[in-house]
């Protein structure tokens, strides 16, 4: 198992499972962004966008031992 350290932002905090905005999740060694957000909850549907260890990931992307993720809801408007 591997220790990833998550944050989100906005309304998307009600999928915290600790009901924080920053905690950290276990999971499988080398789990994807997809295995992250279904260990959490994250509905699908809901658009978002992902950073991990400051870069812009997909679904695919593969996590690591320590690794930082950011989830927030893209800005409206412009």
């Amino acid at each position: 198992m591997m220790w990833v350290d998550v944050r989100l932002f906005g309304y998307i905090v009600k999928y915290s499972p600790a009901g924080k905005e920053t905690f950290r999740l276990e999971l499988d060694p080398e789990a994807t962004i997809d295995e992250l957000l279904a260990k959490i909850h994250f509905p699908p549907e809901v658009e978002r966008v992902v950073l991990a260890n400051g870069r812009q990931a997909n679904s695919f992307t593969r996590l690591a031992e320590g690794d930082e993720v950011f989830i927030f809801v893209p800005a409206d408007g412009g």
